[in-house]
């Protein structure tokens, strides 16, 4: 009885100890996966948008902000690229950033075109406000749906900056 006591302790102290191993470099590689997917994941979601504000672009040959579903797109754009607004292209979240366009666009952005589409990402996140556009949550978008733009006051240069971006895909 002594001695399966014994081994039941020790089977525990060996347990506990691999397991905190264990435990402790996961959540280490788990934050820095975090931290280089987040760029990543804000790539995909902006690709995404893109993609769909372009497909739309291209058959009406405009950027149609009436639509309530370019509006809800333009508003995905605004809230995944206000993470470019503080970085530099030689950071990582950037880089990922960039990774990111390119398979959330399903390649409408390419390797070629990846950094020119994320600088101009970047720029608009620096030099347009897009608070107002970034504020569309789908609490909101009834509020857009009936009130039209004028929910978002700055949409005028919102869509001339995307639409430029949308120019470098011709």
């Amino acid at each position: 009885m002594k001695i399966s006591a014994f081994f039941v302790a020790i089977a525990m102290t060996v347990l506990t100890v691999a397991s905190c191993g264990v435990l402790g470099q996961s959540s280490t590689t788990a934050t820095t996966a975090t931290t280089a997917v987040s760029g990543s994941t804000s790539g995909q979601q902006a690709g995404a948008a893109l993609k769909t504000l372009y497909t739309q672009y291209k058959t009406d040959g405009k950027l149609d902000v009436t639509n309530l579903n370019n509006i809800i797109n333009l508003a995905t754009l605004a809230k995944n690229v206000e993470g470019l607004k503080e970085m530099s292209d030689k950071t990582a979240f950037y880089k990922d950033f960039a990774a990111g366009l390119i398979l959330g666009s399903n390649n409408l952005v390419t390797n070629t075109t990846s950094n020119t589409v994320t600088s101009a990402l970047a720029g608009l996140a620096k030099n347009v406000n897009l608070s107002d556009l970034a504020a569309v949550t789908s609490g909101s978008v009834s509020d857009v749906a009936t009130k039209g733009t004028e929910v978002i006051n700055n949409a005028s240069d919102i869509v001339s900056s995307v639409t430029n971006i949308l120019k470098i895909f011709k």
